[in-house]
Parts: C-alpha cells; sequence; structure tokens
C-alpha cells in the first residue's frame, strides 16, 4: 500500500475530513446496484426502491419482477428513478473516474438515461443524460460529486412491460460497447406515407385507399381501421416473442396500435399502447389506426414501427453499501519500520448516525 493510501485511511478512520459514513467501492465490481436494483425485483423489507411519476404505474409484489405502465403518452416529466437504500437515495461514486448506466429493456420507450449528481452532503449537484437509449450512458464523475442517482425519462406509452435488469459500473471498453439491437420494420415509402397501396389495407363501410401524386391516402366515410402491412402478403412483420414493438403514426387516428399474429396470421393479442412487448406464440407485428369520418383523400402520413431485440444479460448488483469505521489501528511488522499494517472495522449503516 502507498503511503498516500495509508494516509488517506488514517484521515478516514479518524473523522478528519467528516463524521462519515464512508463507502468502499470495488473498481472490479461488475454492478455497483442493489441485487434487486439490478434484477429489476420488486424490493422487499430494507431493499432498494423505485419511484416514479404519477403517470407510471408499478408492481407491488416484493421479490417479483418489477412490472411498469405507462397509459398516456408521456410528457416530458415521465421519470422512473432507481433510489439507492442510502441517506441520499443516489450511489456512491469517486470523483474524476467513469462510471456507466443502462436499462437496456427500457430502452425502446425510454427517451434519455439519466444520472442525477450530489455532493458528499446530499445536495443537488447536476444531472447528465443520453438521448442514445440503445447504448450505455457513460460519465466522467465531477470533482464535486459523491453519489449519483440513476434513472430514465420516458416518452412512450406501453402496458406491463418489465424493466429488466440495469447497470451501474465503473466504466470499462467492455461493459461500455454493449448494445441492444434495434430495426425499423416498415419500408421506406410507409415510413413516408408513401405508396405502392400494397403495403396498406383499409376496413370499415365504403372506406378506400387511394394514390394522390405518390401520397398513400385514405377516404374513411364513418369508421374504419387501417393497416400497415409488408408488400408481400405477409401477416405483418416478423417480430421474436421478448422483442419490444413500437409504433408511432402522424396519421389523425382515434387510437393506434399493434396487433400481434401467429404463424398462421391468427391474432394472438392486440395493444393500444405505443409499445408494446411481443406476447409468447407471436411472428408477427401488424400496425393498425382506427379513424372515424376522414374526408375523402387524406394523407396517410409518416409512421414507423420499431422492433427492439431483447436486451443482453447484464452482472448481478454487488452494491456499493454507506459504512462506519468502528475499528481502526496500526502495526509496525517486525524489522520494517518503514512498512505498517492497517486494520479497519467496518459497519453497514444508512447514515452518519447509524
Amino acid at each position: 500500500m502507498l503511503p498516500e493510501d495509508v494516509t488517506h485511511l488514517d484521515r478516514l478512520a479518524r473523522r478528519v475530513d467528516g463524521p462519515g459514513p464512508v463507502a468502499v467501492i470495488d473498481p472490479a465490481a461488475g454492478n455497483l446496484l442493489t441485487a434487486n436494483h439490478a434484477a429489476g425485483r420488486v424490493p422487499g423489507p430494507g431493499q432498494a426502491e423505485w419511484w416514479s411519476t404519477s403517470n407510471v404505474t408499478r408492481t407491488s409484489t416484493p421479490y417479483a419482477p418489477l412490472v411498469v405502465s405507462c397509459a398516456t403518452p408521456p410528457d416530458d416529466l415521465t421519470t422512473l428513478v432507481w433510489y439507492a437504500p442510502t441517506s441520499v437515495r443516489a450511489y456512491p461514486v469517486v470523483a474524476g473516474q467513469q462510471v456507466m448506466w443502462w436499462a437496456p429493456s427500457l430502452a425502446g420507450v425510454a427517451q434519455e438515461h439519466r444520472l442525477w449528481c450530489y455532493a458528499a452532503d446530499g445536495s443537488y449537484v447536476t444531472y447528465w443524460y443520453l438521448t442514445s437509449t440503445y447504448r450505455p450512458m457513460v460519465i466522467t464523475v465531477p470533482d464535486n460529486v459523491a453519489y449519483v442517482r440513476p434513472g430514465v425519462r420516458l416518452n412512450r406509452s406501453f402496458a406491463e412491460l418489465p424493466i429488466g435488469q440495469s447497470q451501474l459500473a465503473m466504466a470499462t471498453p467492455e461493459n461500455t460497447a454493449q448494445r441492444v439491437g434495434v430495426r425499423q420494420a416498415l419500408s421506406v415509402a410507409q415510413q413516408a406515407g408513401k405508396t405502392p397501396l400494397a403495403e396498406y389495407r383499409v376496413s370499415g363501410t365504403s372506406a378506400v385507399l387511394s394514390d394522390v401524386n405518390g401520397d398513400a391516402c385514405v377516404t374513411i366515410p364513418e369508421s374504419g381501421t387501417v393497416n400497415w402491412v409488408p408488400a408481400d402478403g405477409s401477416p405483418g412483420f416478423p417480430v421474436t416473442p421478448g422483442q419490444i414493438a413500437v409504433f408511432t403514426t402522424e396519421f389523425a387516428a382515434q387510437g393506434s396500435g399493434v396487433e400481434f399474429r401467429n404463424d398462421a396470421g391468427t391474432v394472438v393479442s392486440t395493444s393500444s399502447r405505443q409499445a408494446a412487448l411481443v406476447p409468447a406464440g407471436a411472428a408477427y407485428a401488424r400496425p393498425w389506426a382506427t379513424a372515424t369520418a376522414v374526408p375523402a383523400d387524406t394523407p396517410i402520413g409518416a409512421a414507423s414501427l420499431y422492433v427492439w431485440d431483447q436486451a443482453p444479460e447484464l452482472p448481478s448488483g454487488e452494491g456499493a453499501p454507506l459504512l462506519s469505521v468502528t475499528g481502526y489501528g496500526q502495526t509496525v511488522p517486525p524489522g520494517n519500520l518503514d512498512a505498517r499494517n492497517v486494520t479497519l472495522e467496518l459497519v453497514e449503516v444508512t447514515s452518519a448516525a447509524g
């Protein structure tokens, strides 16, 4: 151990710079989150919790997978936050070091990954965000920051989506290179609301499709449904159970979503949210939008169907608990006056008061 490290431990043990508590962060730890946070499990007594805005609902069965829903398209404040079991409700970090944060199972419904930063006394400092949710967020911890609180800002409506595993760790080339796959399922023409009309379906009394200067248009005198379909006649766009399908459209619809069909083309389930988990037995996703009294030759407009792959397996949570020094000693090895054996006894606490 270097002399400066011994001096640092001595100051911590003697509470020279403050009453504590202290945190021991293992740079080799694969995940600094608590076990239930990392696994996406509803907390039992004394375990780490989540907080969310009122438009996000969360299941509450202890130790079961945490499942969240957002019934309406989120506003700019819609967030889900990981609360650490500390007085600051944030995880300890080391100033000057790089840390990464990622919740890949929510990548398809999140606008941003976020890290809120706090000083050693718990006061708020700043926050960082990343909009590229398909990959981990990486920051260098500012000098005045001792804690970070991870979270996500949501931007899609969805129902009963498990939040899955997440990771907060010291950044390494390996963990920052992780990615979750995503692809656009609609054709280039469908994305722009263009013909051919074979890539659309419409149902409803006297409802018809039309080509107006290359724009795919629709007339729905009463009520009807528009579907986006592959030009080859398949029941829908290929998907795999466990993926997430995210559909958005500019069409002035009263409702929209995705229906899932099996290999035979039979409907397995239907979602009326912007994002939906592909259910067991599904092989195809078929977007839809319903509307009433649509004037003649109304453009269908731009649309998007992103299909997000299942998240990769992440390391189990090891935690970075707050500790109080309850015992401290130094001894000199025989015959080596320049060396010291240092002993620290630590007990896990939630604050300086215990």
